[in-house]
């Protein structure tokens, strides 16, 4: 293959899973890219060699490279790859490879008139597990294929934590374009294009009023090989992607999240025998190939052998299947009429999709209209999560207006939909953005996290940078108080005979700690220092472990889920954790604004009730009635793992921050709170009935 050079168009997450694919692929080199963040750009250049950064389309189509693949979000898929469709250029779209048949037809069309050749990169096609399948089936050892059935339960993060303003939740068929492409992709390949398919779809989950989630459906699918049923359900605790092609000698099965294929199939020997032998056959196929994936993984993060995951594999054979297929055949097999059927089928079983259960409408022709609320205005920065959403009903409550800024701020709760609140888009780490949401409030409530990054120094900019610029914002616009909610995770809770107050300092040893833990800190101990220089009013707020109504009951301060089921405690999970029920934080939140006493202190949320991550566990897996099991630990076995880790790394040439002990101790909370100064001085009562406690923090995970 002559060497070809290729221009990423968008600098996000799966942009860094092309530059990595690519740089493994001989013949294949990554020239430059392009982002409306130039900063991302550049960084993702600099992180894989590439020599160039465009600031226009233009600019990257006159440099020459021979292809460009298309990463954007996929709402922006035909804008972002017109122009080098329309310049007759080789482009590789992320699935889906558009977001309606109409922008299929729209990019058919341009490639018509340009000559240009279009490819979709769908990875699961290429899943390590898949194409053993694939190669067995097609094989003829197992028979006749007669049936394809396929499961595909997989959890979601975005719904987990309710960031509804998603692209894939603005419409109903998103969903299906951003997850059911990839089974369906696997459907197609094996058992050819769908002539006929039909929907059986579940009620949908209402994620805000009046928008239904369709999360869960059953498709029967006749293709042009064989039948397929296709069990399709994102929001799943318990992970499967499982593919079962039955033959007539035998069963194929792949799980491709486990990235497992094993047969079923008979021997020559009478039932009761054949029973066992082929049992026996089928266990050292799956035990053999688990192994495998366990050693992969220790000789790939010992630098022994390549990135050899599933995901990353699929990634690069079908970034090299593309440019394989161009030398050989001058298109890709999987091309843009590929991607474009996937859409339609998408399309097609949305058509199908049931509409939210109408509700019972109350009888209003009496009632007097609500109240639009005449109190002073807050600006809530950061307000459309978990505890901004119960500070915001706790402000309407005591006659507040509230102007709320985030980055989302579609399908949104009831509470931001009613009579009192303003919702302005933007984001925290633009101050301009800031200053339009700030101007004219009296009070400014931060909630915002900042965000996350690569490495400690975005982490950083992210937290302590933004919350000073909302400090320095809200003082110039004059506002009288800001109330900054932090994390009690910027203190150090690792010693059992230590009692945290309000005044307890941050960790004097930041730097111990983790990322977050350790921006936390820095980010108490700028704000206190910008109250000491300035005199501006302002409260700092350490809420513990928030729970309650809308957030998982997985909480990081329990342990570590490498998946729900089983949580892996920082200690033996015995010690009182400081939990605080999301309502008792929102009352906290406004109080503080204008309690007398609290400007320029801190203080930190803990509520009265506090069961052990033990207590917790067994609790909310006797409500959930599921098998969910706390698995004690001792911190010092954990660094120790973790130094192992590190230490493997650090041979192997990579720069990663040294674990370290105290860090594992603190996360466990085993430190005593005592929370007199908050109730003393913002008056505040926290629920102290355990009962209530428990219905409001663990009978809310029933379902």
């Amino acid at each position: 293959m002559s060497q070809k050079t290729v221009v990423l168009v968008g600098a996000g997450n799966i942009a860094h899973a092309h530059a990595a694919a690519i740089r493994d692929i001989p013949g294949v080199s990554l020239l430059g890219v392009i982002d409306v963040n130039p900063a991302a750009a550049r960084a993702l250049a600099s992180t894989y060699g590439a020599s160039h950064v465009f600031a226009t389309a233009e600019e990257a189509i006159a440099s020459g490279a021979d292809a460009f693949h298309v990463l954007t979000p996929p709402d922006l898929h035909l804008r972002s790859a017109l122009p080098y469709v329309q310049a007759g250029k080789t482009v590789l779209l992320e699935k889906p490879i558009g977001v309606s048949v109409a922008e299929c037809d729209a990019l058919r069309s341009a490639a018509q008139a340009s000559g240009a050749v279009i490819g979709v990169n769908q990875n699961l096609i290429f899943n390590p597990a898949y194409v053993q399948l694939k190669e067995t089936v097609q094989s003829g050892r197992l028979g006749k294929p007669l049936y394809v059935d396929y499961v595909y339960e997989v959890p979601l993060r975005q719904l987990a934590a309710r960031q509804f303003g998603h692209w894939m939740f603005r419409e109903p068929v998103n969903i299906l374009l951003e997850q059911a492409v990839h089974p369906l992709s696997q459907v197609v390949d094996l058992a050819g294009p769908v002539s006929e398919l039909s929907t059986l779809a579940q009620t949908p989950v209402e994620i805000s009023p009046g928008v239904g989630l369709h999360n869960a459906c059953q498709l029967s699918l006749l293709c042009e090989r064989m039948p397929a049923h296709l069990r399709f359900h994102v929001g799943a605790n318990f992970t499967v992607c499982r593919m079962t092609v039955v033959c007539d000698d035998g069963v194929a099965i792949a799980d491709m999240f486990a990235n497992q294929f094993h047969t079923l199939e008979r021997t020559a020997y009478m039932e009761p025998l054949d029973a066992w032998l082929s049992a026996r056959k089928t266990a050292k196929q799956v035990g053999a190939q688990g192994f495998s994936v366990l050693r992969d993984y220790v000789m790939a993060m010992a630098k022994l052998k390549p990135r050899s995951d599933a995901f990353f594999i699929g990634m690069k054979g079908s970034i090299q299947a593309f440019y394989n297929d161009l030398q050989r055949h001058g298109k890709p097999r999987i091309d843009l009429d590929f991607g474009a059927h996937l859409v339609d089928l998408c399309e097609r079983t949305a058509a199908a999709f049931k509409p939210l259960p109408q509700k019972a409408v109350p009888d209003t022709t009496s009632a007097a209209p609500a109240a639009v609320p005449q109190g002073p205005l807050v600006a809530v920065i950061g307000g459309t999560g978990f505890i901004g959403s119960y500070t915001v009903a706790a402000l309407l409550e005591q006659g507040y207006r509230v102007r709320v800024m985030a980055r989302g701020v579609r399908n949104l709760q009831a509470v931001f939909h009613r009579p009192g609140v303003e919702l302005v888009p933007g984001d925290v780490k633009r101050e301009a953005d800031i200053e339009r949401v700030v101007s004219g409030a009296r009070f400014v409530i931060n909630l915002a996290h900042g965000g996350g990054g690569a490495d400690f120094e975005a982490i950083r900019a992210a937290m302590v940078d933004t919350a000073l610029s909302v400090a320095r914002v809200a003082h110039a616009a004059g506002a009288e108080r800001l109330v900054h909610v932090g994390s009690i995770s910027g203190l150090y809770l690792g010693d059992a005979t230590e009692v945290i107050t309000g005044s307890t300092g941050t960790d004097p040893k930041p730097a111990t700690r983790n990322d977050y833990a350790h921006a936390k800190a820095l980010a108490d101990d700028a704000l206190i220092a910008f109250h000491r220089q300035t005199g501006f009013p302002l409260v700092l707020l350490r809420p513990g472990l928030v729970t309650g109504a809308g957030t998982s009951a997985f909480h990081g301060g329990l342990g570590f889920f490498n998946n729900d089921q089983h949580c892996i405690g920082w200690n033996q999970g015995q010690n009182p954790l400081p939990w605080v029920l999301v309502s008792d934080c929102a009352t906290a939140i406004a109080s503080a604004m204008t309690a007398p006493a609290a400007a320029g202190k801190a203080y930190n949320l803990v509520g009265d009730v506090r069961p052990s991550a033990r207590e917790y566990i067994a609790q909310v897996a006797a409500v959930s009635r599921r098998p969910l099991r706390f698995v004690p630990s001792s911190p010092t076995g954990l660094w120790l793992a973790e130094m192992g880790k590190w230490i493997i790394k650090r041979v192997t040439g990579r720069a990663v921050p040294r674990p370290y002990r105290r860090d594992l101790l603190s996360r466990g909370l085993p430190a005593q709170f005592d929370i007199s100064d908050v109730k003393r001085d913002l008056n505040w009562q926290p629920v102290s009935d355990p009962a209530v406690f428990h219905q409001q923090a663990v009978a809310v995970h029933a379902e």
